[in-house]
C-alpha cells in the first residue's frame, strides 16, 4: 500500500511539473509565429486592397 502512495505523488509531482513546462511555454515569446502573423495580416490587407491585375505581355516571336 505504501508503494501505491508513493506512485501516486509522483505522477502529481510530473503533473505539475508538466503543468509549469506548459504555461512556461505559453508564455514564451516567438519572435517567428509573430513575423509570420503579421506578414500574413499585412499580405491579406493588401490582397483585400488592391486586386491583382493580369498582364499580358507580347513579344516579337509571339506575334510571329
Amino acid at each position: 500500500m505504501n508503494q501505491l502512495h508513493s506512485d501516486i505523488r509522483l505522477t502529481d509531482e510530473l503533473e505539475r511539473q508538466l503543468m509549469q513546462a506548459a504555461i512556461e511555454e505559453q508564455m514564451r515569446i516567438k519572435p517567428g509565429k509573430a513575423l509570420k502573423n503579421l506578414f500574413v495580416k499585412l499580405s491579406g490587407k493588401a490582397a483585400k486592397s488592391a486586386p491583382a491585375k493580369v498582364v499580358t505581355v507580347r513579344t516579337a516571336e509571339s506575334a510571329a
